[in-house]
């Protein structure tokens, strides 16, 4: 537990300081593919981090030629040991009145002579590192729950409220934008009632989900070209990967902020690659959608 633990301290130091990085050059960096490198970036930064374990095998430490002080391990609970022979009861030890020999042995043997259950002499004890691993495999536990559940319910709404889209023209559309981004495999095609703007849903299965409300002309064609952008890129996938790492380091408010600084990175990243397939006079279409 203690290797696990200060492995997990040094990759959150390590990645509170590539977070930090990353974030002051996404404010300093002003290139065309700024965001899309940063991508990269996030996406071998979320890599690491979501292994928790060393990924070499660690050989024999020489001992640093400098000693540094380091906090022990102490105990914080320790239970008492109940071992010890057990005590027959009132009247009941040694020979019995009135009984022969044999007997009285009989019955001081049950309790004096067999032997004693051994878990009653090994104490109980926790230290301060299994109750810190102990604490981070709740929170793990608990941030994992709410991000499956809350997967759940929007899988049950979509079951209930989306539908296949079937208006000719969107799905000319569609297919003719998948064909200019060479994209064999394609999300299915979904209206859904309730949703504001499009979006892409979906690891496995991937959905594209158009709000029931019909987009016409060029919101329609944009809002296709984004969505079908991010397919092409696989930005869900790193999504996924950024909220994992999240669950793994959610003591640490920088792993919050990771979050939202990777949902921004492949928006204006996607953005990036929509436009350069774009000529330049639709770029401010394309903005305003």
């Amino acid at each position: 537990m203690d290797d696990f633990l200060l492995t997990l301290g040094a990759l959150t130091l390590g990645g509170s300081a590539a977070i930090l990085l990353l974030s002051l050059a996404s404010r300093s960096t002003r290139s065309l593919y700024g965001a899309r490198w940063r991508c990269w970036a996030w996406l071998l930064l979320c890599l690491r981090l979501a292994v928790p374990f060393p990924l070499l095998p660690q050989g024999q430490r020489e001992a640093a030629p400098i000693q540094l002080p380091t906090f022990s391990d102490s105990i914080i609970y320790q239970s008492r040991p109940g071992g010890g022979e057990q005590s027959p009861p009132e009247g009941q030890s040694g020979e019995a009145p009135g009984k022969a020999g044999s007997q009285g042995s009989t019955v001081s043997s049950s309790y004096s002579g067999g032997q004693p259950d051994p878990s009653w002499d090994e104490p109980f004890s926790l230290s301060l590192s299994q109750l810190a691993g102990a604490l981070w495999l709740v929170g793990v536990t608990v941030v994992v729950l709410w991000a499956g559940l809350a997967h759940l319910r929007f899988l049950r709404y979509l079951r209930r409220w989306s539908s296949p889209v079937v208006d000719s023209d969107t799905v000319r559309i569609f297919n003719q934008l998948g064909d200019s981004l060479g994209l064999g495999r394609r999300p299915r095609l979904l209206a859904c009632q309730g949703l504001k703007v499009p979006m892409l849903a979906g690891l496995l299965r991937p959905v594209l989900l158009l709000p029931q409300d019909k987009l016409s002309g060029d919101a329609l064609h944009y809002s296709l070209l984004h969505e079908l952008t991010h397919f092409r890129r696989r930005d869900i996938w790193l999504k996924a990967l950024a909220l994992w790492v999240n669950a793994l380091h959610w003591f640490n408010p920088l792993a919050w902020y990771m979050v939202r600084l990777v949902e921004r990175d492949t928006e204006l990243a996607c953005d990036e690659a929509a436009l350069n397939t774009l000529s330049p006079e639709e770029h401010a279409a394309y903005g305003q959608n």
